[in-house]
């Protein structure tokens, strides 16, 4: 895989890689504080901006991977000792109204929705709002030694980067509150359970199984996974007549397209491509 690194030299505190492989390229994020856990500061928070952008921005890009870099931590939130810089308290009404419709998030870039795919691996303590962070991804893996809190509950520091949005969604409110209100600690097994964690692997293996994913997802048809995911994040609170209609308007769009016509001969060519 030919392997090209952005935003400079590899000790910054975040790195990303792009992997480029047979249908497509995966664009890997690597929250690279270790010594704290992976906390985002403000230099971090500010890469990530840019991450995301490129991501969201980019149609050469297929999937993204988001984990942390030790063997201790995806991430444990948002670093705490430079919390001023991260968030500025001094905004009049007019300021902080426009700060809810227009910032990107305190961790960087956690209100830009992606409609390509993310996948989110976490080996360890995943926390506050790196357990926010971990639920922005699409598809979810974990190993046996992770384990998720709303940590910040402790510390009065409320969810701003997706947190309320996300978990009643993925999980229903029954899960999401009781996580919501305690930041009781939840090992992987029990997240899986819940639907928090869609697979979970041998120790060592997470993110290996997340480039496993990443890489079939670029053998895919692209247009056709791209617009039903489209389809379910924008049909989501729609009424399900609006929602059909919604999904409906992929039919031919997606159909013309090159990537659902190269699909369709590889299956009449007898390709049996299964997930695995």
């Amino acid at each position: 895989m030919d392997l090209v690194l952005y935003f400079g030299m590899p000790d910054l505190p975040l790195i990303a890689n792009v992997h480029e492989v047979a249908g497509g390229k995966i664009f890997q994020i690597t929250m690279n504080r270790p010594d704290v856990h992976n906390a985002v500061n403000k230099e971090m928070a500010d890469l990530f901006v840019e991450a995301w952008k490129t991501f969201q921005k980019d149609p050469e890009l297929t999937v993204a991977v988001l984990h942390g870099a030790g063997d201790k931590a995806f991430c444990s939130g948002a670093d705490l000792s430079g919390l001023d810089k991260m968030a500025n308290m001094y905004l009049n009404q007019e300021e902080r109204e426009e700060y809810a419709k227009k910032d990107p998030g305190p961790l960087g870039g956690s209100r830009i929705v992606q409609k390509k795919p993310v996948i989110t691996v976490s080996h360890g303590y995943t926390y506050a709002g790196g357990f926010e962070l971990f639920c922005h991804g699409h598809i979810r893996i974990a190993e046996p030694q992770a384990i998720f809190s709303v940590a910040c509950r402790r510390w009065g520091v409320p969810l701003i980067d997706g947190g309320t949005v996300y978990l009643p969604r993925l999980l229903g409110w029954g899960s999401a509150l009781p996580l919501i209100l305690t930041g009781q600690r939840i090992r992987a097994e029990r997240a899986y359970q819940l639907g928090l964690v869609w697979e979970l692997v041998k120790k060592g293996k997470g993110l290996e199984r997340a480039f496993s994913y990443a890489t079939q997802l670029c053998r895919q048809p692209k247009d056709a996974m791209f617009a039903d995911l489209d389809s379910v994040i924008e049909g989501w609170n729609l009424s399900v007549s609006d929602a059909l209609v919604l999904e409906a308007k992929n039919t031919f769009p997606v159909m013309e397209s090159e990537s659902t016509k190269q699909g369709v001969q590889r299956f009449l060519d007898g390709d049996r491509f299964w997930f695995r």
